[in-house]
């Protein structure tokens, strides 16, 4: 009996263990389909992501030429090139997703070729040259070998060029340079590539993730607005031609990357020679430099269109923006980063700011943070136009202090009529601002837009050197530290008026006081709004009020008497 409760205890424990065991392995399954599920989901969204832009562009511009509504021919042509940049783009990126998936399935075929591998990457560079010098960027190409004669994959070594090179000059500046080496060592048998820019570089917690699929840095500019693909599929390519790359960079000083590809001969197999043959031009940048229009506008003294801020790095976009407000009624000015857009926001004032999110060296939230905290443009409307389209980006926006939140690919009259809407908001409370200084209101007691620090700040100067006759806008924007220009566009944005005006509004509002309270005379009165000439002062009040300062105080001390 004792072996029997012993072979019965051990088969019981045999089967908890072996439950145990199938439960463990189970939840584990469980978890591995549920991470491959998650990433899956995850792939599929940052896909769909990188299609919202060029999708946008083709059918908003389609639809424009479609219906054709004050559409000259340069317009229409405009247009067109900015619809062809945009499917080669869709292609491009096509062609990466397909090289990737192709890549990790082992269904691509390596096509070998014997050659030179000094003039190939010569012929690639000398393509990138057009387009380096559209940016004002120097391209130089050195190889310390006249010729290197070895087996490579014309195919992938153009790819991976294509890659290094055209980030290298998207994130460079106007007149910097970007240097190609090639070198070789003939003993180790490798030869070296090195792609040198002085742009804007990585960070160093973004490094060890850029050849990360759909990674996309931070704070640093290193294809913060591209797709995520490129140096993924780079890394890729270089690791089946046995060869390595490595990446170092500085922030604000530039970016190295050197691959390492070996220099060897099949003696087994004689693959066909490779000869030189004419490229095709490397694929237009996102922001579509090549056929690009003007779209910086000028905003001359005295305009009465409404002056929108642009902020969009993407050119194509910009344009299809600007195709969407008609240009008798409204004037452009277009900033490439958020950075840009916050000093012309501050040189021009605009009505309206309309601003993408993610943007090189400033993103579009923190355009909306710091225009929130300036007082000169802390009153400008801010819609956000994105391509992230969660409840989360939505909210951070919104929080940041957007008005508005589109997510892209937008209808063009959701943007005019969302736009039309906050600026007649805006008028209207001009308006109230206007008709409470009529009524007698205390100007600093009236909200501006909302937030009327600025110009209670400006009333408070005018205050203080109330009785000074010399006192006018000029000193008053010295007071505040900006030009004359950008006090009148602020005062006139937020009150209706401009500097000069204004300053006679709070004269003539104080006047109203004294004459309402205190038994003085006009001249007096005036005296003590800094006006010495009675007549002028009489003048002044009459237009600004509809009664001469004597009616006013006749009316005002009887109204005082009959509720008394």
């Amino acid at each position: 009996m004792r072996i029997i409760h012993i072979v019965a205890t051990a088969i019981l424990v045999v089967i908890v263990a072996l439950l145990v065991y199938i439960i463990h392995n189970r939840t584990r399954n469980n978890k591995i389909l549920e991470r491959v599920e998650s990433f899956r989901a995850e792939v599929f969204a940052k896909i769909t992501h990188e299609f919202r832009s060029p999708v946008t562009i083709i059918l908003g511009l389609s639809k424009q030429l479609l219906e054709r509504k004050n559409l000259d021919e340069n317009s229409a042509t405009s247009y067109l090139n900015a619809i062809e940049r945009q499917g080669k783009n869709l292609s491009e990126l096509i062609n990466q997703l397909l090289d990737i998936t192709n890549l990790r399935s082992n269904q691509y075929t390596l096509e070998w070729k014997t050659g030179d591998v000094v003039a190939f990457v010569e012929m690639v560079a000398e393509s990138f040259r057009v387009l380096a010098s559209q940016k004002s960027i120097d391209l130089f190409f050195y190889s310390d070998q006249d010729e290197i004669v070895t087996d490579f994959v014309p195919d992938y070594l153009k790819k991976i060029l294509y890659n290094l090179l055209s980030n290298a000059i998207k994130f460079s500046d106007e007149g910097t340079r970007v240097n190609l080496f090639l070198e070789a060592d003939i003993k180790a048998k490798k030869a070296r590539l090195k792609v040198i820019d002085q742009g804007k570089g990585i960070s160093k917690k973004d490094l060890p993730h850029i050849f990360q699929l759909f990674y996309k840095p931070g704070t640093s500019s290193m294809d913060i607005q591209g797709s995520g693909i490129g140096l993924a599929l780079t890394k890729q390519l270089i690791e089946i031609l046995q060869g390595t790359i490595q990446v170092e960079s500085q922030v604000g000083k530039g970016t190295t990357f050197t691959l390492e590809l070996p220099i060897e001969r099949n003696s087994k197999q004689l693959y066909p020679y490779w000869t030189t043959r004419k490229q095709e031009r490397p694929p237009h940048s996102e922001n579509g430099a090549q056929g690009s229009p003007q779209l910086i506008e000028e905003v001359p003294l005295g305009h009465e269109k409404q002056i929108i801020l642009l902020a969009e790095d993407n050119r194509d976009i910009a344009l299809y923006t600007r195709s969407i407000f008609p240009e008798d009624q409204y004037s452009i000015v277009y900033a490439t980063d958020g950075e840009e857009a916050l000093k012309k926001a501050n040189e021009h004032i605009p009505d309206i700011v309309i601003t993408d999110i993610i943007m090189p060296k400033m993103d579009g939230i923190e355009l909306c943070k710091k225009m929130r905290s300036s007082p000169l443009v802390d009153h400008v409307p801010i819609i956000i136009v994105s391509a992230k389209s969660s409840d989360a980006d939505k909210l951070e926006g919104i929080s940041s202090g957007a008005d508005a939140y589109i997510k892209k690919p937008f209808q063009p009259d959701e943007l005019r009529i969302r736009t039309e809407n906050l600026l007649r908001s805006r008028h209207r409370l001009k308006e109230k601002y206007q008709r409470a200084l009529l009524d007698g209101e205390n100007s600093t007691k009236v909200e501006v837009n909302g937030n009327g620090e600025f110009v209670r700040h400006v009333t408070d100067i005018i205050y203080r050197e109330m009785k000074y006759a010399e006192f006018n806008s000029t000193m008053l924007a010295e007071e505040l530290a900006i030009s004359i220009s950008q006090l009148n566009k602020k005062l006139n944005a937020t009150t209706g008026y401009p500097s000069s005006s204004y300053i006679l509004q709070v004269k003539v509002d104080h006047a109203k006081k004294i004459l309402s309270t205190r038994d003085k005379t006009i001249g007096e009165v005036a005296a003590d709004c800094g006006i010495y000439d009675v007549n002028y002062f009489s003048r002044v009040f009459k237009k600004t009020t509809g009664m001469t300062p004597t009616q006013f105080k006749k009316k005002s001390r009887s109204e005082i008497q009959k509720i008394s």
